[in-house]
């Protein structure tokens, strides 16, 4: 494959993704091209997913529901006000039955209120503040792991269309081919330049190939089905890859700064440890239950009254004020504070332990992808040659075949090694596309940029459209 400056594909450690916004993923792309209505490139097809992917959909619901933490915490060491106001009408008769004299009341009462509650001691509030900072911040590290997944959903389900392309295209030549043998191997036997045996054999071979063919076909449409998903409408044609896309070894080579960059942007160990600072503080909160808690109330009222009692009227006002300050000390609860004390702890623990789990994750899948990278550059180069080998070895078995030094069998499995090369190099290119999709997620490195630089590899001028592969 030809090769290209290695910064045409290769964001530099340097850069650091982690200082954007958790919305750059979105904002960037539609800032960049415009929205396009029918998808043919990957880019395209990025485009609808952004708008119709319902994965997407709710991880932007849950990102903007987790955002509201940060104020449900900060609310509780806020003060509390609540007004209130109340109109009472009573008309009571008082009977006397010693005297046998009745008494009447008529009395009307209007009143309003207002009390302003400030706590100034309460640790646990303090805590769940604390606690709904980190969650708040983990929906926006959760938000970019997702926006990031996104992007590999997206190329993964692309490049698997055209894989099937690919592997249909090699199975169709190769039936092609084992047809041809097929009749020339007839026209052997009837001229009887060879035995029954070779006709069988190569009926054999072709049949086998038919059935490669039409579980080829039935993997374009399921693979078409799979883009759907994403998009949220019908696909009909993609842009294949170029020939000259170039195939370069994933820069920095050095494996160890992959992991170190991953150690500090991947999202989703962000969102790990978040997640276990977030479980300290709700323990922490839960223990503080222990503690005294203190707090003022300031209330002011003003109630009027007026009507009749005993035959005499009136017409009165009530107004004033208080303040207080509430000092509360737990003693005891059966137990209850401090069960759920130990049960936050071990909570924290499990998510702790999560956390040293994602992170030696984050390590071996940035490690095993950068090697797996490497191993795909030097598979594709093989994999080329092979091509070119058994295509050579095809020719010259057919040659021995016509002049008596092959038999049928060898030209049957010649042809076999040249469609399956055909098929093993296309495998690993596209390997080789989504595995760098995937190491640059590890390693919170993938933006839309990656989206559009493997895009201009794609041939829009040479689509291939589902139709022609339905009656090919």
């Amino acid at each position: 494959m030809e090769s290209v400056a290695e910064s045409e594909f290769n964001l530099r450690p340097s850069e650091n993704p982690m200082k954007k916004t958790k919305l750059y993923l979105l904002v960037s792309l539609f800032s960049l091209t415009p929205f396009t209505a029918n998808a043919n490139s990957l880019l395209d097809v990025y485009e609808l997913a952004l708008k119709n992917d319902a994965q997407l959909k709710a991880d932007t619901a849950k990102y903007e529901a987790g955002l509201q933490n940060k104020a449900i915490g900060r609310a509780g060491l806020l003060p509390t006000i609540t007004a209130g106001a109340s109109f009472t009408k009573s008309d009571i008769d008082t009977t006397n039955n010693l005297t046998n004299t009745t008494v009447n009341s008529d009395t009307d009462s209007l009143g309003w209120d207002i009390s302003l509650t400030q706590p100034l001691f309460n640790m646990s509030l303090w805590y769940n503040y604390q606690q709904g900072s980190k969650l708040s911040e983990l929906a926006e590290a959760q938000y970019g792991a997702d926006q990031q997944s996104l992007i590999v959903r997206v190329a993964t389900a692309y490049f698997n269309v055209l894989r099937a392309i690919e592997n249909l295209e090699a199975t169709i030549a190769e039936e092609q081919a084992l047809g041809k043998q097929l009749e020339q191997a007839k026209q052997r036997f009837d001229v009887g330049l060879t035995a029954i045996t070779e006709v069988h054999e190569a009926q054999a071979a072709y049949d086998s190939a038919t059935a490669a063919t039409l579980e080829a076909r039935g993997l374009i449409g399921i693979n078409f089905e799979a883009l759907e998903v994403l998009t949220g409408r019908q696909e009909t044609a993609i842009a294949p890859l170029a020939p000259a896309f170039p195939v370069v070894p994933p820069s920095p080579a050095n494996r160890a700064d992959w992991v170190e960059f991953a150690l500090k942007n991947n999202y989703g160990l962000k969102a790990a440890k978040l997640q276990a600072d977030a479980s300290l503080d709700s323990a922490k909160s839960t223990k503080a239950g222990h503690l005294p808690t203190l707090g003022l109330s300031l209330g002011y009222s003003d109630t009027d009254t007026d009507g009749t009692e005993a035959n005499t009227n009136f017409d009165t006002t009530r107004e004033g004020s208080n303040i207080s300050l509430n000092l509360n000390v737990p003693i005891y609860s059966g137990g209850e504070t401090s069960a759920r004390s130990r049960q936050a702890y071990a909570q924290y623990n499990q998510n702790f332990e999560i956390y040293n789990s994602t992170q030696r994750s984050v390590i071996q899948n940035a490690r095993s992808l950068h090697l797996t990278m490497e191993t795909d550059v030097a598979r594709i180069q093989a994999r080329k040659q092979a091509v070119v080998s058994n295509q050579s070895a095809l020719e010259a078995t057919q040659s021995g075949y016509e002049v008596g030094t092959r038999n049928l069998v060898e030209v049957l499995l010649a042809q076999r090694n040249l469609y399956q090369a055909r098929r093993s190099y296309s495998d690993a290119l596209f390997d080789y596309v989504i595995n760098s999709f995937q190491l640059r997620e590890v390693a919170g490195m993938l933006t839309p940029a990656d989206v559009q630089a493997i895009d201009q590899w794609l041939q829009d001028n040479a689509l291939r459209n589902r139709a022609q592969y339905d009656n090919y």
